[in-house]
């Protein structure tokens, strides 16, 4: 006959003191790995952040230079407006040489000014401002995109002048002289005619050379209030590149 023994199912009890213990290594264990992923997290939000900062730091430069550019270009436009006009004030005839290739020349380009906001908006389409703790940043920051916006208004408003601008040259300018002046330039890459021509106007009338005028002097105040802004956006930009570099530690 045979005989089972049966397992001791009795464990010897726990007390509290070892209860205690397994208590505390769990908390202990969980307490550890939380820390460790907002430490992981914190780390990864602080590489992300110097990424986006030293990217619209990028787009400032960009920016600064773009103002720059606009800005000579505006006033050497200006300048060219200044000799137009004063050649279409004297009335005379030995100007027309230097008066249709400015008048040429003023429309054959444009400066457009279009701030870079690539960085701001992925940062505002992916939730990247929230990186930005002190508001003091984050207010310079919301300045100058705001700011900027205007630059679709007034370049639009730039554009439309220089449209009235071209509509009313045929006034006073032989087309076919004007379109010799672009295939010279194309063709032997000069700034004017290579022959001793002195073209005429198409019209001598007082009314259309001053409504000719009149539009020249509309495109000279766009261009002097785009310069005004340019110069005002530069400072901002400027502004914001020192704070960031500092308050990021940037090159």
């Amino acid at each position: 006959m045979e005989v089972h023994h049966h397992p001791d199912l009795h464990h010897k009890k726990k007390n509290f003191k070892e209860y205690f213990l397994e208590f505390l290594m769990i908390f202990l264990a969980v307490t550890l790995g939380f820390f460790a992923e907002n430490i992981r997290e914190s780390i990864k939000d602080k590489n992300q952040l110097h990424e986006y900062v030293q990217s619209m730091v990028n787009d400032l430069q960009s920016d600064t230079v773009m103002y720059n550019e606009a800005i000579n270009f505006n006033l050497a436009h200006c300048r060219i407006i200044d000799s137009i006009i004063t050649y279409l004030t004297q009335n005379k005839d030995n100007n027309n040489k230097r008066l249709y290739y400015m008048a040429r020349q003023l429309t054959m380009g444009s400066s457009v000014i279009s701030p870079t906001a690539k960085t701001f908006e992925q940062m505002k389409s992916s939730g990247g401002l929230r990186l930005i703790k002190k508001q003091f940043i984050a207010d310079s920051i919301g300045s100058y995109y705001q700011w900027i916006k205007r630059f679709d208004y007034w370049s639009d408003f730039q554009k439309q002048r220089m449209n009235e601008l071209i509509s009313i040259n045929d006034r006073i300018f032989d087309a076919a002289v004007l379109f010799s002046i672009v295939k010279k330039i194309e063709n032997e890459n000069t700034s004017g005619f290579t022959q001793e021509s002195n073209p005429a106007l198409i019209s001598t009338d007082r009314m259309a050379i001053n409504a000719v005028m009149m539009r020249y002097q509309y495109y000279y105040g766009i261009l002097k209030l785009m310069n005004e802004r340019a110069l005002s956006a530069s400072k901002e930009a400027i502004d914001l590149i020192s704070l960031l570099k500092k308050q990021y530690h940037l090159e």
